[in-house]
C-alpha cells in the first residue's frame, strides 16, 4: 500500500493560507493606501489651491505594488496547483501498480487452487 496519503504529500494549508489571507491583507492594504494618497493628492493639487504630487505618486505606486503583489501570487498558486495535480497522478500511478500486483497475486493465487 502506498506509505503516504494525498493529504500528507500536498501542503494544501500552506496554499490557502498565502493565496487566502495573505494575498487579500497585501492587496487590501496597499490598495486602500493607495486610493487615500490619490484622492488626498488629487484633492489638494494646485488646481485646488495647494500642491501635493508626491501623494498622487504614491498612491499610483501603491496601487500598483497591489497589482504586482496578486499577480505573483497568483502564478505561485499556479505553480503549486500544477505540482498537486502531478502529485495527484503520482499516487494514482502508484496505487494503480499495488492494485495490478493484489490482483495478479490474487490470479496466480487461484491458478494453484
Amino acid at each position: 500500500m502506498t506509505t503516504q496519503s494525498l493529504t500528507e504529500k500536498i501542503p494544501y494549508r500552506k496554499t490557502v493560507w498565502v493565496t487566502g489571507f495573505l494575498k487579500t491583507t497585501i492587496s487590501s492594504s496597499l490598495i486602500a493606501t493607495g486610493v487615500v494618497l490619490l484622492f488626498n493628492g488629487i484633492t489638494e493639487h494646485p488646481i485646488f489651491g495647494t500642491s501635493n504630487e508626491i501623494s498622487i505618486v504614491i498612491g499610483i505606486i501603491m496601487i500598483l505594488l497591489a497589482v504586482c503583489s496578486v499577480t505573483l501570487i497568483d502564478i505561485w498558486k499556479d505553480k503549486k496547483k500544477k505540482e498537486e495535480l502531478n502529485t495527484i497522478n503520482e499516487h494514482i500511478e502508484e496505487r494503480a501498480i499495488e492494485i495490478a500486483e493484489e490482483k495478479i497475486l490474487e490470479a496466480m493465487e487461484n491458478l494453484e487452487k
